[in-house]
């Protein structure tokens, strides 16, 4: 176990490879996420609200349920900022060094992402 530190410390400060990068399965991943989002909410945005011709207000195509269609938007908004975000962490990650703050990176995708850590093997 030489050369190795908690979560990738002793890669750090290495090049940024883009090539390397685009091929994780998890940059696939959120780069898909990121397209999804966008095609939600420009979906919902563009065309969940109608308007009959004899009626003046709009109302959301989901059983006109003004919720349902401020819940689309919010989750789309959401897994947009989110994927971003982490997708610009990812390209950061391996410049950052400290142990602590790589703990956080990794700490928040795991809660974002609500999944379930690892069991920690002694």
């Amino acid at each position: 176990m030489d050369g190795f530190q908690a979560y990738g410390a002793g890669k750090a400060g290495g090049a940024f490879d883009p090539l390397t990068f685009i091929r994780q399965p998890q940059t696939i991943v959120r780069i898909i996420c990121w397209l999804f989002s966008i095609v939600i909410l420009g979906c919902v945005a563009n065309e969940g609200y109608v308007n009959r011709p004899e009626e003046v207000e709009e109302f959301c195509i989901f059983n006109r349920n003004q919720y349902a269609c401020n819940y689309a938007v919010t989750m789309g908004t959401l897994c947009f900022i989110c994927s971003s975000a982490f997708l610009a962490l990812d390209v950061y990650f391996p410049q950052i060094s400290g142990v602590k703050d790589r703990k956080k990176a990794v700490m928040a995708d795991i809660a974002v992402s609500g999944e379930t850590p690892p069991p920690l093997v002694s």
